[in-house]
């Protein structure tokens, strides 16, 4: 006895509904989207069978798809939020600016993203400052929590401009609190001078690239005010004047505002003992500021390229104008070449040929 068609799609959901929940580590999403198509095709309660499969393949024991909305992610929220700020900018050129700005503090509300006022120097979280996390008299290593701290340092300094440091640096704190009671400074945005001795570029840590830190610099900072010490201090912007070079000898007065990180453990260079190592304060900020000089021998990059810009304005005239003139000379000097063939060829009078030189045999005269 033949089945009726809704026998037959009933026979088939149930097929299907036991291939799936027999073996629910082969569960693949085609299944289950096929369930979902043929299952409004029950009689009475289609509707229901088909959003029990769309909520199933969302379930956590079987994610085949999301149901969560756009806004439902952080990623989600800052694309659509990116979207309708770059589509603002296409109105009427009198209320772009202001749809722009209320467009930008309407997605920061949104938690599409957050606006940072680089003017204003922002405390560092807790729970990095906690006790422990930042380990005084070592190093700084990768894969370590302390790790996480030190990007983070580097991130939020990069995003706050060196009018802000300079403002809110302490310059009652010297080496000597630095060095003696690291855990009380921890965070604290103070102030130190010297001569600068080294200057290094290094890559930032990938969470600090993905954060838009392009590269960071570390520099050695030689304190005079107690005696000679090293501070290092690391910053991500270097200084209109000041060059890297690794062949150049650094003695050039500097002052820098940043972070108190560590007492920072390194291994000496200069040491006769193998394996030597001191303790220096490790300040993290923005910029160092300083007179930095130009030496002949390395041209700063402003002054240098200015310099080069106008020699090669002067030689592309030059050569322009040196070209146009040879290739006038040349033109004239060929233009009377042919005028004077051409004149010839009209002016000059006939003489016709001789009778000796008329075509034929030779010897032969033309007959009369």
């Amino acid at each position: 006895m033949p089945h009726s068609p809704i026998t037959v799609i009933r026979m088939f959901l149930v097929a299907l509904l036991m291939g799936l929940f027999s073996a629910p580590a082969e569960f693949q999403a085609e299944h289950l989207a096929a369930l979902t198509i043929v299952a409004p095709c029950t009689p009475r309660i289609g509707p229901w069978s088909a959003l029990a499969a769309v909520y199933a393949g969302a379930s956590l024991d079987a994610p085949i798809w999301d149901l969560r909305g756009i806004f439902s992610t952080k990623m989600g929220r800052t694309n659509a939020g990116a979207g309708m700020l770059f589509l603002s900018g296409f109105g009427p050129p009198a209320t772009t600016p202001l749809v722009e700005l209320v467009m930008l503090q309407a997605c920061e509300q949104r938690e599409c993203w957050e606006l940072i006022n680089t003017d204003e120097v922002r405390p560092i979280p807790n729970y990095f400052l906690m006790p422990g996390f930042i380990r005084d008299r070592t190093g700084i290593y990768i894969g370590t929590p302390e790790y996480e701290a030190y990007w983070n340092f580097l991130v939020q300094a990069h995003y706050t401009s060196a009018q802000a440091f300079a403002k809110a640096a302490r310059r009652d704190v010297t080496y000597f609190h630095l060095f003696n009671e690291p855990e009380r400074y921890r965070g604290q945005v103070v102030h130190v001078s010297g001569r600068l001795i080294r200057l290094l570029r290094w890559e930032p840590p990938m969470e600090a690239r993905a954060a838009g830190l392009s590269d960071f610099y570390e520099g050695w900072i030689m304190t005079d005010a107690f005696g000679e010490n090293p501070v290092c201090i690391a910053f991500t912007d270097l200084p209109p004047g000041l060059t890297l070079d690794n062949q150049r000898k650094y003695n050039d007065p500097v002052s820098f505002e940043g972070y108190f990180y560590k007492r920072y453990r390194y291994k000496a260079g200069d040491s006769k003992k193998a394996n030597e190592y001191r303790d220096a304060p490790l300040l993290i900020g923005h910029t160092l500021t300083g007179q930095f000089r130009t030496s002949p021998q390395h041209p700063q990059g402003d002054e240098s390229w200015e310099h080069d810009l106008i020699w090669l304005f002067l030689e592309v005239v030059g050569g322009a104008t040196l070209g146009l003139i040879l290739l006038t000379v040349w033109f004239r000097y060929h233009d009377r070449r042919i005028r004077r063939r051409i004149y010839a060829s009209r002016h000059t009078e006939f003489v016709p040929p001789s009778e000796e030189t008329l075509p034929g045999e030779q010897g032969a005269r033309m007959p009369r």
